[in-house]
């Protein structure tokens, strides 16, 4: 059950709709519209070798590692991550994110300020809609301000 008003936004547990965004799956937990647009917050869950390529955008992200082993790229280098690690990438930089190991990877994601959610939204509309291709996931990234970035 998702309760609103002006002090307080809370989500339970399993109340947050599972989108599949390009292989990993998301469950927004706060968007633009309970944050005043000051930032989103999903929950990404990271099967192995799943993740973001390389992209840049005008938000700040923040990921908060709950479970596994996930890599964050930035700064041209892989960088492995643990659970109780957070990491925070500047706005414009490039970035990308995968889960390294066997097992998955869960994250809490952080981007301010808010605007991701639409993506993510879209994103997950574009695979059930059948439609999915290269060509089709790179306009929904552009529509939403995210460069892919060619290693």
């Amino acid at each position: 059950m998702k309760m609103e008003s002006q002090s307080l936004h809370l989500v339970r547990g399993g109340d947050a709709a599972e989108l599949l965004v390009f292989g990993v799956r998301v469950r927004i937990l706060a968007d633009g519209a309970s944050t005043g647009g000051v930032q989103s917050v999903a929950r990404l869950e990271c099967d192995p070798g799943q993740g973001a390529p390389p992209h840049r955008h005008e938000q700040a992200e923040s990921f908060f590692v709950l479970e596994g082993t996930p890599e964050l790229f930035v700064g041209g280098e892989w960088r492995s991550l643990a659970p109780g690690d957070f990491a925070r990438v500047a706005p414009g930089e490039v970035h990308a994110f995968r889960t390294a190991g066997a097992q998955p990877a869960t994250l809490l994601n952080f981007a301010t300020p808010s605007g991701h959610e639409h993506f993510f939204r879209e994103a997950d509309a574009l695979f059930r809609s059948g439609r999915f291709s290269p060509e089709t996931a790179a306009a929904v990234c552009a529509a939403n301000g995210i460069t892919l970035v060619m290693e």
